[in-house]
């Protein structure tokens, strides 16, 4: 079995480098073709940014800018790492309601429904429920939570219509954008008020989702936009597995916002803009140990209580931003925001709000034609204030960390128009771990406008979440042998995990190679390869048993978070855009990922979770000036180490009519191959559940 692996995974690497290769043959063998079309890709940046997309020719895409990679504007197609844009259109035509939908279709990305309203999201490994080595922005703004890490992807609400574009980058950017950004990051990015003038109303009424949004935006002055949003929505139930019932998983969210910019001098630019949220996170019913208010676990039956996981939550968010144009060679940016998020879960009397405050300076100037230069500052404050419960504790419900950040980094033209050299390294200090250094090159060859190959070696870290550091779980009870009342014969046996204030960053060093290219005016590629080294990453190692209870007639079983294991994944992404005809367009990629995980110390570990293989294919087409259809097929293989989780092919259509210039009609159908497919395995607070095949009907109105 190990040869015929190894010998598929060279059969890969020789298909890869021929792949690689491939941009050399075309740039010699048709720039004669390519020249002739140069004038239509080469239009000013600027306007093609303001054109949709479904305007645009392939090539013309490629040229758009995109910020996330370097932290300032730079072409889709010179960009040195792995990206793919998510436009308006794209989420549109996908008829996704949720941002984890809308994510489905990037290579290299796993996205998994739990149940109704949880999600799964991570790149290049490592996913579940709580994964924690992937930065999600929204405008700029950091939307993970220190208490694990991750992002609460069942209150991440925003108004779907209202995003501009979702920037993704799979592969480690720690050095421009700090911890966190380990295995990618997610930059949404929302329509400017300017943009976003007159009103929008959409509303879609389903089999499993319902939901409506509104947007207002009006000029001021001519120097003065603002919109105004609403958006509500609800997630009907899904069948538990295992068991003929619902899972009692439906959730709900609303949210209102506002965004202003401001022209207060031909140089200088104000944004303002906030939200306020609130929703349900229904949970199943589970068993939990059944424990007194001094964590004493009950010596009589019942021994376990099922518990409702249902939480609630709210926040709201505030955010400016202050950009100054000096001159030409030189701008500044500085952007400060307060986060707040609280969620309740009345079963467990438990409760967390956490609050973040975010200051972050950067400014871009150019030292000469041949080199540009990027610095920055940054300062976060997250503070937590817990209540406490029998079953979920934290040794500091009240804690408070500051955090520190200084980035550089070079651009230097080598040859000019041609071969490039980023060099780049991010400073943080924390006061769990010290100082990190995140450093990062990556060197650039723009054969020509059309062919971009680059490379990459770039180091970054994750820092210790505050729930590994600090959090008490009890999470199992095993009753006496038989039953009955407990002896010190024949004790109870509680199980739970402990925090480490002792655990260290998880770490990455990571190789990664790649390919922009344009075959011919209506065939482009994207080819990304990538070898990561992870070590010291979070693991658990079991304890010896508490017998200091004994005589009690119960024993406690913990395990403590360790660093104790370390991995090696490797891949590749492959993403192909042929446009057939002018109202026609297929959109194909392929994800190959493997693994190998080690662990010392007689610790243990999750699973890295993630399908060694995926595949989309999707086809846009417009069939007459007023009908568009759009078809979308993934294929996701099985987990080698979940064997519940089977390979699976969903399909999903969206038939959309122009009924008048500003009223649109579609019709959308989800996981249409399938009445119940599980995409993801039990996780703690949330059973496996069937993701049904869904119909929606959805109404938008420009007025």
């Amino acid at each position: 079995m190990l040869t015929k692996i190894k010998a598929v995974w060279i059969k890969l690497r020789m298909r890869c480098l021929f792949f690689i290769l491939l941009p050399s043959l075309a740039i010699l063998n048709s720039q004669h073709v390519l020249s002739a079309t140069q004038t239509n890709a080469d239009l000013d940046t600027a306007a093609l940014n303001n054109i949709s997309p479904s305007e645009l020719t392939l090539e013309q895409l490629a040229n758009i800018e995109v910020t996330s990679m370097m932290k300032t504007a730079s072409r889709l197609s010179e960009t040195p790492g792995a990206i793919f844009v998510l436009s308006n259109d794209d989420i549109k035509r996908l008829g996704a309601t949720s941002i984890p939908e809308a994510l489905r279709v990037v290579p290299g990305l796993h996205v998994a429904k739990i149940d109704a309203n949880k999600w799964a999201v991570s790149a290049r490994g490592f996913n579940g429920q709580f994964a924690n080595k992937l930065l999600v922005l929204v405008d700029g703004r950091s939307v993970y939570t220190p208490l694990y890490s991750g992002v609460w992807w069942d209150q991440l609400d925003v108004l779907m219509e209202d995003i501009d574009r979702i920037e993704v980058i799979r592969g480690p950017n720690a050095s421009l954008w700090g911890a966190n950004a380990m295995n990618g990051v997610i930059n949404i990015i929302t329509k400017k008020a300017q943009n976003s003038q007159g009103g929008l109303a959409s509303g879609y009424a389903g089999t499993d989702y319902n939901g409506l949004g509104i947007r207002y935006g009006t000029k001021i002055s001519d120097d003065t936009f603002v919109k105004v949003y609403g958006r509500t929505a609800t997630h009907n139930n899904q069948q538990q597995i295992g068991l003929n019932q619902d899972a009692n998983d439906q959730g709900s969210l609303n949210k209102l916002g506002f965004r202003l910019e401001k022209s207060v001098t031909s140089q200088d630019t104000l944004t303002l803009q906030g939200d306020v949220f609130n929703g349900i996170s229904a949970g199943s019913y589970n068993t939990f140990p059944k424990l007194t208010a001094s964590l004493q676990p009950v010596l009589a039956p019942p021994y376990t209580e099922l518990l409702d996981t249902t939480q609630s939550f709210s926040g709201f968010n505030l955010l400016g931003r202050w950009e100054q144009s000096q001159s030409g060679n030189s701008n500044t940016a500085l952007q400060i925001y307060w986060d707040n998020h609280k969620r309740v879960a009345k079963s467990f009397n438990t409760s967390i709000e956490i609050d973040s405050v975010d200051i972050d300076f950067q400014h871009n100037i150019k030292l000469s034609n041949q080199q540009n230069l990027l610095w920055g500052a940054g300062y976060r404050l997250n503070k937590l204030n817990a209540i406490n419960s029998t079953l979920l504790l934290s040794t500091k419900p009240n804690r408070t960390d500051d955090l520190y950040s200084l980035f550089i980094q070079d651009e230097i033209s080598l040859v000019p128009n041609s071969w490039k050299l980023i060099l780049g390294s991010r400073l943080e200090h924390n006061p769990s771990t010290g100082f990190e250094l995140e450093p990062n090159a990556r060197l650039t060859w723009i054969a020509n406008t059309h062919h971009t190959i680059w490379a990459s070696v770039s180091r970054a870290v994750r820092t210790p979440d505050w729930a590994r550091q600090d959090g008490i779980i009890s999470a199992q009870t095993k009753p006496p042998v038989g039953g009955g009342a407990a002896t010190p014969f024949n004790p109870v046996i509680i199980a739970g995990t402990v925090g480490n204030p002792n655990i260290v960053s998880e770490k990455l060093n990571a190789y990664e190679l790649g390919w922009h290219g344009m075959l011919n005016p209506n065939l482009s590629t994207d080819v990304a390869l990538f070898y990561y080294d992870y070590f010291d990453i979070s693991s658990t190692q079991l304890n010896a048993p508490d017998l200091s209870n004994i005589a009690a007639g119960y024993v406690v079983q913990t395990a403590t978070f360790n660093n104790a294991a370390s991995a090696t994944t490797r891949g590749a992404e492959i993403a192909l855009d042929w446009q057939i005809q002018d109202s026609w367009k297929l959109r194909m990629s392929y994800s190959y990922f493997d693994s190998h995980l080690t662990v010392t110390n007689n610790s243990g570990l999750n699973s890295i979770n993630y399908p060694a293989q995926q595949a989309m294919l999707w086809s846009q087409n417009q069939i007459s000036p007023n009908i568009n259809l759009d078809l979308n097929l993934r294929y996701v293989a099985s987990f080698s180490n979940v064997p519940q989780i089977e390979a699976y092919t969903a399909l999903n259509a969206r038939l959309a009519w122009r009924a008048q210039a500003n009223l649109e009609l579609s019709l959308i159908g989800k996981n249409l191959l399938s009445s119940g497919q599980q995409e993801y395995n039990n996780e703690f607070l949330s059973p496996a559940t069937k993701s049904p095949s869904e119909l929606l009907i959805n109404a938008k109105l420009d007025f």
